[in-house]
C-alpha cells in the first residue's frame, strides 16, 4: 500500500477501487437483509395481532353466553367489556388508517399495507406523520394511545398486587414521551418511531402498536369474565346433555351415547344410573352409554347426580333417551338408468346407511369397475351384451364383514344413433335448403349418455333419365360432386343418401337410408 511522498502504482490505484467497490456491495446486502427482516417482522406482528383477534372474538362469545345464561351476574361486566372492545376497535382501526395513508402516499392508491414496494423509502414517513400538517397525525395518534392507557389503567388498583404487574406493563408499552437519545439529546416520541428509518421499519412499529392493544384488550376481558364467578360456584344453571353418536343402527352394531352436564367440571365425576344400573364406564366427567338391542324402537331413562356446590350432596338429573335399531339395506342406484351399456362408462352410486363408505365391500360380476370421488365407474366386458351383471354388497360392521344386499342390471348394447340431414330423417324437402346442409350427423335421440358418433362415409343416389347414379363421400360432408348431382334434378324427384355409416364408443354402426323427395 502506499504511504508518505511515494506515489501509488496503477495496481494500487486498482485494488484500491475494489476494495471500495467491495465494501459498498457488503453494505448493499446488509440493508437488503435489514429490509427483509423489517417486513418479516411486521407480517409477524401482523399475523400475531390476527390470532389474538381470533381468541378475543371466542372470549367475547363465551361473555355473551354467560350474559344469557345469568344476566344479573354478568350484565355489568359486560357492559365495561364493551367499552373496551370498541375502544380498541377504534384505536386499531385508525392505526391502520394511517398504514395505509403512508403506503398509498408511497407507491399510489393500489398499495395496501400488506402489500408495497417502497420499503427503503426514508422520506414518506416522516412526511406523513410529522411534516405535513404539522404533525398533526403523529398528535392525534399519541393522543388516542394515552387515552386509551388511561381507560386500561382505570380498571387496574395500584393497591392490588395482581395488578401492579399490568398497570407497569401498560405505561411502558403505550407511553409517548419524548426519548432520550445519544449525549442526553431529547427526541420526540414520533420522531424514534418515523424519521431516518425505512419504511418498513415504521411499518412494523405501528403494527406492533396494534398488537399491543389487542393483547391488553385481551387481558382487560378476560379479567372482567373470571370475574362474573370469581366468588361462587362455576356454574349454577345445569342442564343434562344426552349426546348419541347415532340414533339409527345397523343390526350387531352397539348403541353409543356421551351422557354429560352443559358447562361440566372434569374434575368432578358424577354418579350415572341407566335402567337401575349404575354406569361404570365414566371418562372425564362424561358417561360413556353402550346398549345392544335388537331390531325396533327402544328407550332408556336414569339419574345424573351431581355433587352440590358445597360438596354437602348429591342433586340428581333425569336423563332419558330413545333410538331404533332396523335390519341392514343397500341403496345401491344407478345413476342414469338401472342398465349397463356395453362400451361406455356407467356411473352408479352404492352406499349403506349407517356405514362408511371406506367400510364397503363392492363385488360385480362381467364388468369392470373402479372408483371415482364418492361414485363406482362401471364398463361391462366386451361380448356381454344381453348378460346380466350382479353387483354384491358386504360391510365391515364392528370388525365382522356382514352381507347386506345384491342388485341386478341387464347389460345393453349401446344403440344405434339415428342418420339427420339438417335436422331430418327424410321426407319432402326444398332442394335449396339440402344444398344449403353441411352433410349427415349421427345422433344419439332420447338417450341419457353423452356419446358421440361420426359419420365416416355415404353415398348420395339419385335416378337420372332413366339410370341410377351414385356418388359416393368418405366423410360426414357433402362432396361437391354431389351437390351437382342434386342441382340437376327436378322438383318431385327423389334422393337417397344410402349405405350411411358411423363411427363411435359402440363400434362402427350401419344407420340405413335416408330418403328425400324434393319439393
Amino acid at each position: 500500500m502506499s504511504g508518505g511522498n511515494c506515489p501509488e502504482t496503477p495496481r494500487q490505484k486498482m485494488i484500491g477501487m475494489m476494495y471500495l467497490f467491495l465494501t459498498a456491495l457488503l453494505a448493499i446486502n446488509v440493508s437488503g437483509e435489514l429490509l427483509h427482516a423489517f417486513v418479516s417482522l411486521d407480517e409477524g406482528f401482523n399475523q400475531t395481532r390476527k390470532t389474538v383477534e381470533r381468541k378475543n372474538d371466542a372470549l367475547y362469545t363465551q361473555f355473551e353466553t354467560a350474559v344469557s345464561n345469568n344476566p344479573d351476574r354478568a350484565k355489568d361486566e359486560w357492559n365495561e367489556a364493551e367499552k373496551i372492545k370498541e375502544s380498541s376497535k377504534l384505536l386499531v382501526e385508525y392505526i391502520q388508517e394511517l398504514k395505509t395513508t403512508i403506503v398509498q402516499k408511497a407507491d399510489g392508491p393500489e398499495a395496501t399495507p400488506e402489500s408495497y414496494t417502497s420499503v427503503s423509502n426514508q422520506d414518506i414517513a416522516p412526511q406523513v406523520m410529522i411534516t405535513e400538517k404539522s404533525g398533526a397525525r403523529s398528535e392525534e395518534l399519541k393522543k388516542r394511545i394515552g387515552e386509551y392507557q388511561n381507560m386500561l389503567l382505570s380498571y387496574l388498583d395500584p393497591n392490588e398486587p395482581a395488578d401492579t404487574t399490568y398497570i407497569a406493563a401498560y405505561k411502558q408499552v403505550f407511553s409517548t414521551e419524548d426519548i432520550k437519545g445519544e449525549k442526553d439529546v431529547k427526541k420526540s416520541w414520533e420522531s424514534t418511531k418515523f424519521e431516518h428509518v425505512p419504511l418498513s421499519a415504521s411499518m412494523a412499529m405501528l403494527s406492533k402498536i396494534q398488537g399491543d392493544v389487542r393483547n391488553a384488550e385481551a387481558d382487560m376481558i378476560a379479567g372482567l369474565y373470571n370475574n362474573i364467578n370469581k366468588d361462587s360456584y362455576k356454574f349454577d344453571h345445569l342442564m343434562e346433555v344426552v349426546k348419541p353418536f347415532k340414533t339409527t343402527i345397523l343390526e350387531g352394531e352397539t348403541y353409543r351415547a356421551e351422557l354429560f352436564m352443559a358447562a361440566y367440571d372434569p374434575t368432578i365425576i358424577p354418579k350415572i344410573e341407566i335402567d337401575g344400573k349404575a354406569l361404570n364406564n365414566i371418562e372425564k366427567g362424561k358417561g360413556i352409554l353402550e346398549l345392544k338391542r335388537p331390531v325396533g324402537e327402544h328407550k332408556w331413562s336414569g339419574f345424573i347426580k351431581m355433587p352440590s356446590p358445597d360438596g354437602s350432596t348429591d342433586i340428581p338429573y333425569e336423563v332419558s333417551g330413545e333410538f331404533q335399531v332396523v335390519k341392514p339395506s343397500a341403496v345401491i342406484s344407478p345413476i342414469k338408468m338401472n342398465v349397463f351399456y356395453e362400451g361406455v362408462e356407467n356411473p352408479v352410486a352404492i352406499s349403506v346407511p349407517g356405514v362408511a363408505s371406506n367400510a364397503l365391500k363392492i363385488s360385480m360380476s362381467n364388468v369392470t369397475s373402479r372408483k371415482k370421488g364418492g361414485n363406482y365407474i362401471v364398463k361391462p366386458k366386451p361380448g356381454t351384451a344381453g348378460k346380466e351383471s350382479i353387483v354384491r354388497v358386504s360391510a365391515e360392521i364392528e370388525g365382522k364383514t356382514k352381507f347386506i344386499g345384491k342388485q341386478n342390471f341387464r347389460i345393453k348394447r349401446v344403440p344405434s344413433p339415428i342418420a339427420t340431414v339438417g335436422g331430418e330423417e327424410g321426407g319432402k324437402i326444398r332442394k335449396n335448403v339440402l344444398l344449403a346442409q353441411f352433410g349427415v350427423l349421427a345422433e344419439m335421440k332420447d338417450f341419457d349418455f353423452e356419446l358421440e358418433y361420426n359419420v365416416s362415409r355415404f353415398t348420395v343416389s339419385v335416378l337420372k333419365n332413366g339410370y341410377i347414379t351414385d356418388s359416393p363421400s368418405k366423410s360426414a360432408k357433402f362432396t361437391k360432386e354431389q351437390k351437382d348431382l342434386i342441382k340437376g334434378m327436378s322438383r318431385g324427384s327423389k334422393v337417397q343418401i344410402e349405405g350411411i355409416r358411423a363411427k363411435g364408443p359402440g363400434g362402427t354402426r350401419d344407420l340405413g337410408t335416408i330418403t328425400f323427395v324434393l319439393d
